[in-house]
């Protein structure tokens, strides 16, 4: 189905400019130079959206014989959304927005992103779903699930959950993992897996966002809402409507609006500051952090109504180190990715610079992987890279050097070596070596380690330990020590 959009313009040149953005944007487009002879065309027929420029109207204090028409259209034709573009010097802008019923306005000269925002909005709001590829070029993100590298059992079953959850009806999604894991690709394959694809997917940082700023920022705010508010603008959820909004480090959200914005996924409604109008988003929610916010709801830093409300379906991504089956597939692939883009020709990796690959314990994850390849490939000049071309060679050396955790009359001693050790790797030897010591029973090594049921269970799903399977390991002797001794 076309998405049909009239314009209204007595400037030529402006009528021509926004004829092009409009079509641009994947739009049936028609001109008008008048309200009188749009209206005589469209006696019987209405399109979606109408945009209104007629600077004679905005800028007379009377209503003319034509606006009058058009005014009298609308209210047949209540259905076709209205978008007013404001000329400058204009004074009767608020009269004419009034009569018409324009729900969206736009200041001479405006910026083609704004009015391109407006339309995706539009569109996603009157569920049409086809938008043209400019749009989709301009929301630019991975197309389905091809940059997600994955062939271990824990990637698959991630894999299949995002699919089902992006194809649902499902509007509250949580990321969780450590920083680098890819959260913010997979937010990114589930927008263009759902229904919502054609509209916009918008990635906001809560952490790079001062927190005073964030409701505007979030939410938009109305001309006069402060100082230096000169126009209305819209909020990042309203531009999201029809689409996805992906709140990456929502954990870093101010707590103070935690509550705002748990109003916003109980309501669907939206209120811009200073704004007297509760305005309905459709938008799904997909939020990341890689803090424990379970831990934060205990510590009443984080509100658990609004954890509850975002984590309707949790995704945990778990560290590289503990899928080390997807390393050589994630190295292989953006290997041959940086050759093509550097136009290095064939560039292969070594069986020793995999095997140092697979030993490394990667802090930063998949974006640490991704910055090396890039790095060796830049720099290489014989087609292979070995060993020596890998920085980690020295570090992967020294992570070898092993941590102890001893117990001695009751005091808890931790031997860590000169090169230092991973915080993450300690607590995650100590579990394990707990549930060997239990057998794998979970009930009776969370009270070896002084803590819940719960806790246990959530601190080994944060370190990819699956119960059953270490189960299994230990009853065929599969498992191997761990680092931890008394």
């Amino acid at each position: 189905m076309s998405l049909v959009l009239d314009i209204i313009c007595t400037d030529s040149e402006i009528l021509e400019t926004v004829a092009n953005d409009c079509s641009e944007s994947g739009w049936d487009v028609s001109k008008f130079s008048s309200a009188s002879d749009f209206v005589l065309e469209k006696e019987s027929s209405a399109p979606s959206v109408l945009i209104f420029a007629d600077s004679n109207a905005m800028i007379d204090q009377d209503i003319t014989p034509d606006i009058d028409a058009l005014i009298e259209w609308h209210s047949r034709n209540a259905a076709t959304q209205l978008i007013l573009l404001i000329p400058e010097g204009a004074a009767n802008e608020d009269n004419v927005a009034l009569k018409l019923g324009a729900r969206q306005q736009l200041h001479l000269p405006y910026k083609s992103r704004d009015l391109h925002m407006i339309l995706s909005q539009i569109a996603g709001g009157l569920g049409k779903r086809k938008l043209d590829e400019a749009i989709r070029e301009r929301t630019s993100k991975p197309e389905g699930f091809d940059d997600i590298i994955g062939v271990s059992d824990a990637m698959q079953e991630i894999i299949a959950l995002a699919i089902k959850v992006g194809k649902s009806d499902c509007t509250s999604v949580m990321i969780t993992g450590e920083n680098g894991t890819g959260k913010g690709v997979l937010a990114s394959a589930i927008h263009e897996i759902s229904s919502r694809s054609s509209g916009p997917f918008i990635e906001v940082n809560c952490a790079a966002i001062p927190a005073n700023l964030l409701e505007s920022e979030f939410f938009g705010y109305e001309k006069g809402a402060f100082t230096d508010a000169k126009e209305r603008k819209m909020g990042l959820f309203e531009v999201a409507n029809g689409g996805s909004i992906f709140l990456d480090e929502v954990g870093e959200i101010d707590f103070n609006l935690q509550a705002k914005l748990l109003k916003f996924l109980d309501s669907r409604t939206i209120r811009r500051v200073s704004g007297t109008q509760f305005l309905p988003v459709d938008v799904r929610v997909i939020s990341a952090t890689n803090r424990e916010l379970k831990a934060d709801v205990a510590t009443k830093r984080f509100r658990p109504d609004l954890y509850y409300r975002l984590n309707v379906v949790e995704i945990r991504i778990p560290p590289l180190r503990s899928r080390i089956e997807d390393i050589r597939p994630i190295a292989e692939t953006y290997t041959k990715k940086f050759s093509s883009r550097l136009k290095k020709g064939d560039i292969r990796l070594t069986e020793d610079a995999y095997s140092l690959l697979e030993q490394y314990s990667w802090p930063g994850n998949i974006r640490e992987l991704i910055n090396l390849i890039e790095r060796a490939v830049l720099l290489n000049t014989t087609g292979e890279i070995r060993v020596a071309d890998l920085p980690i060679a020295s570090e992967a050396q020294a992570e070898e050097t092993t941590c102890y955790v001893k117990k001695e009359n009751g005091i808890l001693k931790i031997d860590i070596p000169s090169e230092g050790v991973s915080l993450d790797q300690v607590e995650e030897a100590v579990i394990l070596e707990t549930l060997v010591r239990t057998g794998g029973n979970i009930t009776r090594a969370a009270s070896l380690l002084g803590v819940e049921r719960g806790t246990l269970r959530y601190k080994m799903k944060k370190h990819g330990i699956d119960g059953p399977e270490l189960k299994k390991k230990l009853k065929t002797g599969e498992f191997e020590p761990v680092s931890v001794t008394d």
